[in-house]
């Protein structure tokens, strides 16, 4: 999943994990209690406290495509399928779906739906995966990831307003069966079954909402493990238990709290007086303190989490392809992540995250390398041929370039003051830094409304295909504005290409030009060093999981 549209858009210092206060009031004794698995003995109260740290933009899953709105719907939404992290290996397990299957070649998949419910009691129909599909590429619907599922037949035509969503290759058999036609064998279909793009919808709910659906917690119904009880914005999301899910009797937590915190210092504050599970750490005091801290376990893991900067092409000085080389080769990343990270994360130079395979090759990094002659260069001789080209003069005192952030901690601000004395002292630009609360920071660059950014993306399934995605013409989920029709064709031929080696290298190729071509700018591949009280049970240690937190209970607070 992930993303998603992972998209995973982090906004502080620490990869986005599972961590935060909530709660309150008087205990309440779970019907979970004294029930034991793995051997262990479920506490009479299953409440799990989380963090998200921005409030997420929309709960809709055709409109949203940011980490924070994910964590949320992978909770309440259940997909046709899922993937689990057994015992360090991800597999792939019904969901929504009890069984599937395709043809001989792959074209054509059919699922056969388990009785489930929605939280309201109506029945789950297969045409309510069908009709999130079809919002997920109506143009009109306002969605950001239809272009993850443009492999179904008619979708890019329907995505691009050309056809009606009726003529795409969904069909209802009966209300437990769903067929999906594809405009051709794709190597990576099942794994888009439990992306944001093809979770189940209720038609009169988003009908009876229009606008405003996903936007408040009475506005929208799931039917995965957990229900949106209360959404107090900027502050608070609270999920309980779902009665009605069909393996409720699995799910041991009532409640899963999300308090959204961004301030670094409230997070570790939190979860050091036993308010918080589980965080994320990104600073080296802290580190240290909580190796030290009784009860507590550490797990460090490679992300899937790239965070970069990218440009506006059609700015009138970042349409340069030399000026955009500049500012990525006046980078240096070793610097960055002792002085901004503190050791932390992974300088990177490429856009595919570390952990990601491709089919049966394994790892796709040691395949394709680690892209670093794609920024090569002198960043000043760089500047000034790209200036020499606009026709800007040589002197590089005269640009001033605004550098947009989505977010206003004091990190931010750090980070932001860092990069504008970096391209001053590397290129002699002035450098302005502009905060901004998160919508406001993807409204201003899904607009153009921008020179240079920082954002974060997660993967949204595993495989490399998912990441070079983004940056196709049609995909438009970082606003760079880049096209190129080749690298278009390197990965219109890399979704169909079923033999993993010529697929490897399709992409590879592909990723290479997007690179050389400098839209974009990895600076690192994020690191999880995770902590968490001992009595917090069943946490996923794989960045592919879309369990959500199902699977977590509490035994032995």
């Amino acid at each position: 999943m992930r993303k998603k549209l992972v998209a995973v858009l982090l906004a502080g210092a620490m990869a986005l994990t599972l961590a935060a206060c909530g709660g309150g009031g008087e205990k309440q004794v779970s019907a979970s209690a004294g029930k034991t698995v793995d051997g262990n003995v479920l506490d009479d109260e299953q409440t799990y406290n989380t963090y998200l740290q921005s409030e997420p933009t929309t709960l809709d899953s055709v409109k949203g495509n940011d980490t924070y709105g994910w964590s949320i719907l992978v909770n309440i939404m259940e997909p046709l399928t899922r993937v689990e992290d057994q015992d360090g290996k991800d597999v792939r397990v019904p969901a929504g779906a009890e069984s599937w299957e395709s043809n001989e070649d792959g074209s054509v998949w059919t699922f056969h739906l388990r009785d489930n419910k929605w939280a309201d009691g109506q029945d789950v129909t297969a045409e309510d995966y069908a009709y999130g599909i079809r919002q997920a590429l109506d143009p009109n619907s306002g969605s950001l990831n239809g272009y993850l599922i443009t492999c179904i037949k008619n979708g890019a035509a329907v995505n691009s307003g050309e056809m009606d969503a009726s003529e795409l290759g969904v069909k209802v058999i009966d209300d437990k069966t769903l067929e999906i036609t594809l405009e051709n064998p794709t190597p990576y279909f099942i794994s888009l079954t439990d992306t944001r793009a093809m979770l189940p919808m209720r038609q009169d709910i988003v009908e009876q909402y229009g606008d405003t659906y996903g936007a408040e917690a009475t506005n929208i119904v799931g039917n995965g493990p957990f229900k949106v009880d209360t959404w107090t914005h900027n502050s608070e999301i609270i999920l309980k238990k779902n009665e009605n899910y069909w393996n409720a009797e699995n799910v041991y937590l009532d409640t899963v709290n999300f308090k959204i915190i961004n301030d670094e210092s409230a997070l570790y504050n939190s979860f050091d007086n036993g308010s918080i599970d589980s965080v994320s750490v990104g600073s080296t005091e802290w580190e240290q303190r909580f190796d030290s801290k009784q009860d507590v376990e550490r797990k460090d893991f490679n992300s899937t989490g790239i965070r970069f900067h990218f440009y506006n092409t059609q700015d009138p000085l970042f349409q340069n392809e030399n000026i955009r080389k500049a500012f990525s080769a006046a980078i240096d990343r070793d610097d960055v992540i002792q002085t901004i990270f503190q050791g932390f994360h992974t300088p990177y130079a490429a856009w595919v995250p570390q952990p990601v395979s491709i089919g049966d090759l394994g790892n796709y990094r040691e395949i394709a390398g680690d892209m670093e002659d794609t920024i090569s260069g002198d960043p000043k001789e760089l500047l000034l041929k790209g200036m020499e080209e606009l026709g800007l003069g040589n002197d590089p005192s005269t640009l001033t370039v605004t550098f947009t952030l989505g977010g206003t901690t004091q990190w931010l601000k750090t980070y932001g003051e860092y990069f504008q004395q970096v391209f001053h002292d590397k290129l002699g630009v002035n450098v302005v830094v502009d905060q901004n609360e998160w919508g406001t920071f993807q409204s201003k660059t899904n607009s153009g409304d921008y020179q240079m950014a920082y954002m974060v993306w997660t993967i949204d399934y595993n495989d490399p295909y998912s990441m070079l995605e983004v940056m196709k013409s049609t995909a438009g989920s970082v606003p760079t504005f880049w096209t190129n029709e080749e690298y278009d064709e390197l990965l219109n031929q890399a979704s169909v290409e079923m033999d993993d080696q010529k697929r490897a290298e399709l992409m590879k190729e592909a990723e290479h030009l997007m690179l050389s071509e400098a839209p974009i700018c990895p600076v690192i591949n994020e690191a999880t060093v995770r902590y968490s009280y001992s009595y917090l049970k069943n946490l996923s240690n794989s960045p592919f999981d879309t369990m959500g937190a199902q699977r977590v209970y509490i035994s032995g607070k």
